[in-house]
């Protein structure tokens, strides 16, 4: 069963590792196999940043204690752009077409709405077919 919840600091190590898995397993993000390159007390200073950020979240999604999947959003930092947060969520190969990404995305767009943003985007690669309907069923508009 999946948990969807906020990332935490100590989630750091365990969500690198993810994204250095997850890099390996396609060409939709904009990292391959080396994920991502922060170190793990980089990575727990950012989750803990966003903790205390009212314009920033980040989930993951688990089964049996792994991390699955992630989604994220973080607010533009400059003023005029404050209310518009980018999107970021990613999910392990071998969960594709469960039902996570979606799990995941819907709790982000709840949680960004309480949070006041207006305005989320994000970029999908022209061939990810599953990901564009998910976008699409979401309300997510094309520009």
């Amino acid at each position: 069963m999946l948990i969807v919840r906020s990332a935490l600091a100590s989630d750091a190590e365990a969500i690198l590792a993810f994204c250095q898995q997850i890099g390996s397993e396609t060409d939709n993000l904009s990292y391959g196999e080396e994920g991502l390159t922060i170190s793990v007390a980089d990575e727990e200073i950012l989750l803990s940043e966003i903790q205390k950020s009212k314009t920033s979240h980040f989930l993951v999604g688990e089964e049996a204690g792994e991390i699955v999947g992630t989604c994220n959003c973080s607010a533009f930092r400059k003023k005029r752009l404050a209310h518009c947060a980018e999107i970021g969520i990613a999910v392990k190969k071998a969960y594709w077409n469960q039902g996570i990404g979606r799990q995941l995305l819907t709790r982000l767009i709840a949680e960004v709405q309480q949070s006041g943003l207006k305005v989320v985007s994000l970029e999908v690669r022209s061939d990810n077919d599953r990901a564009i309907h998910l976008y699409d069923s979401l309300g997510f508009q094309k520009i």
